[in-house]
């Protein structure tokens, strides 16, 4: 299990990931809470994938 400052760094990473996700399609200037929510549930089910 991680120090507090280890998970406030993980979520930092976690937030810092979605946006450039989100900045991947720039064209795109507004997402519904289920767009968001989709983005998030596969960079969740993905990131310990290799």
């Amino acid at each position: 299990m991680g120090t507090e400052i280890e998970r406030q760094d993980t979520r930092k990473a976690m937030a810092y990931d979605i946006i450039q996700i989100l900045k991947e399609n720039p064209e795109k200037q507004s997402y519904t809470t289920e767009e968001i929510e989709k983005i998030i549930h596969v960079y969740l089910t993905t990131a310990d994938q290799k």
